[in-house]
C-alpha cells in the first residue's frame, strides 16, 4: 500500500479541493478561496505556515501547492484536526446548497489509499458528509411527497431547456423522454408534459397524485434516468454546465430531498475522459496491491492493446510504463474520447476488464471485482453502469470459465 507522510496528505487534500472548486468556478477563484482559508487557519494551526498557494498565470511551470518538509514532523493529531477544520471551513465558504455536494466531490477526487490513510487519522469524509446532511435535514421539512418532487424537478429541467435553447426544444425533448420511458416506468403514466405553446393557463408539467403510491426510491431512480437522458440529448451543450444550472434552479430543500431519494447529480457531471481515467486508476491501484505499479501498468496496457484491435475507443487511452511511480499521472486520455458514444466506450471498457481478469488466473481474480468496485467509488460505478459496463456479467462469465 502506498505510504502517505503528512506533507503528502496535506498536498493531496488541498489539490483535490482546488480541483473541485475550479470545476465549479475558475482556478483563480479556487486559489483565492483556499489561500484565504489557509491564512486564517494558520493562526491556530502553525504548520499551515508551511503551505503556500500560488497562481500559475505568470509562471506556467510553477506548482500551485507547495508544502514544506517540516510538516512531516508535526504531530498527527494536529494534522488530523487541521484537515477536518480545513474541509469544514471550505465547505462553509462554498455557501448555499453546495456544501453536501462539495464534500462528495472532494471524496471522489482523492485516491483510494489516501482515503484509507485519512480514516486511520480519524478523518472520515463519509461521516462528515452524512453529518452535514443530518444538520441540513433539521433545517428543512423533507416530508415533501413524490408528486411535488417529480413536478418540481421536471419543471426545472423544462425551464432550463427553455431558457438555454428554446421552448420548442424543451417541449419536444421532455415529451420524448417521458413517452420513451413510460413502458418501463409505470409511474410516468401519471406525468404529462403540456404543450404550452398552444394551451394557455396550464403548467408545463402536470403530475397526478397517483405518483405518491410508488416508493420514493423508485421515483428517485426514474428522476435519475430522466436527468441523464435529457443531459445526453444536449450533446455538447450538456455535462457539468447544464447540471450546475439545474442545481442552481432548485432550492436546497429539494436538492436534499432528491439526495434522500437516491438521485445523484454528480454522476451526470462526470465527463467520459474523467470516468475512463478513474477506471484505469482504480485498476492500477488494485493490481499494484499484489504486484508493482510498473507490472500493473504493463498488464493494463496489454489488455487495452488486445481489446483495441477490434474496439476503436480504446485507442484514446494509454498508461506510461516510464512514469509508473506517478500513479494516476501515468494515465493519458486523449480529448477525442469525448466524441465516442457512451455505449461504445462502455462496451470497450467491459471487454478490456474481462481480458484483464482472464490474465490474472483463478486465485488472483477471485476477489478482483469487489476490490475494483471499492476503489472505483459509487459515483463512478453508477456512471460506468449507465454507459453499459456490467460487472455482474463479467463475474458470471469468470465463474463459468474457471
Amino acid at each position: 500500500m502506498q505510504q502517505f507522510e503528512n506533507k503528502d496528505i496535506i498536498d493531496h487534500i488541498i489539490r483535490s479541493v482546488i480541483d473541485v472548486i475550479r470545476r465549479r468556478t475558475s482556478e483563480g477563484y479556487a486559489l483565492i478561496v483556499i489561500g484565504n482559508v489557509i491564512r486564517t487557519m494558520s493562526e491556530e494551526y502553525a504548520f499551515l505556515n508551511g503551505v503556500k498557494i500560488r497562481g500559475t498565470q505568470y509562471d506556467e511551470i510553477a506548482d500551485i501547492v507547495a508544502v514544506d518538509d517540516d510538516v512531516n514532523y508535526v504531530d498527527e493529531k494536529e494534522i488530523s484536526a487541521g484537515i477536518k477544520d480545513f474541509v469544514e471551513k471550505v465547505t462553509t465558504n462554498m455557501g448555499s446548497h453546495a456544501g453536501y455536494f462539495f464534500i462528495k466531490e472532494v471524496k471522489e477526487e482523492i485516491p483510494y489509499y489516501l482515503g484509507v490513510r485519512l480514516k486511520n487519522l480519524g478523518i472520515d469524509l463519509n461521516l462528515m458528509q452524512l453529518r452535514y446532511f443530518a444538520d441540513k435535514k433539521k433545517t428543512y421539512r423533507l416530508d415533501i411527497d413524490n408528486a411535488d418532487v417529480l413536478k418540481y424537478v421536471l419543471k426545472a429541467l423544462f425551464d432550463t431547456l427553455d431558457r438555454e435553447i428554446d421552448r420548442n426544444y424543451a417541449i419536444t425533448t421532455m415529451t420524448d423522454v417521458v413517452e420513451r420511458f413510460i413502458t418501463k416506468y409505470e409511474m410516468l403514466k401519471y406525468v404529462k408534459i403540456n404543450d404550452i405553446r398552444t394551451v394557455s393557463g396550464v403548467d408545463a408539467v402536470s403530475i397526478m397524485p397517483n405518483v405518491n403510491d410508488f416508493e420514493s426510491k423508485m421515483v428517485g431512480n426514474v428522476l435519475q434516468k430522466i436527468i441523464m437522458e435529457v443531459n445526453n440529448s444536449l450533446k455538447e451543450k450538456g455535462g457539468s454546465v447544464f447540471i450546475e444550472k439545474i442545481k442552481n434552479s432548485l432550492t436546497e430543500a429539494y436538492l436534499f430531498k432528491m439526495e434522500e431519494m437516491g438521485v445523484d447529480l454528480h454522476v451526470v457531471q462526470l465527463q467520459q475522459g474523467r470516468v475512463v481515467k478513474h477506471v484505469l486508476k482504480a485498476l492500477l491501484e488494485v493490481l499494484s496491491e499484489a504486484s508493482t505499479p510498473c507490472y500493473a501498468i504493463l498488464m493494463i496496457n496489454g489488455a487495452i492493446k488486445k481489446t483495441g484491435e477490434d474496439c476503436e475507443p480504446l485507442k484514446y487511452m494509454e498508461m506510461s510504463s516510464t512514469s509508473y511511480s506517478s500513479g494516476a499521472d501515468a494515465i493519458s486520455i486523449l480529448s477525442e474520447i469525448e466524441t465516442v458514444r457512451p455505449s461504445e466506450l462502455g462496451r470497450g471498457l467491459q471487454k478490456m476488464i474481462e481480458k484483464l481478469i482472464l490474465t490474472l488466473g483463478e486465485e488472483a481474480g477471485e476477489h478482483f471485482l469487489d476490490k475494483f468496485k471499492n476503489h472505483l467509488g459509487k459515483a463512478y460505478l453508477l456512471r460506468i453502469e449507465e454507459m453499459g459496463v456490467n460487472l455482474h456479467m463479467i463475474e458470471l462469465r469468470r465463474n463459468l470459465l474457471w
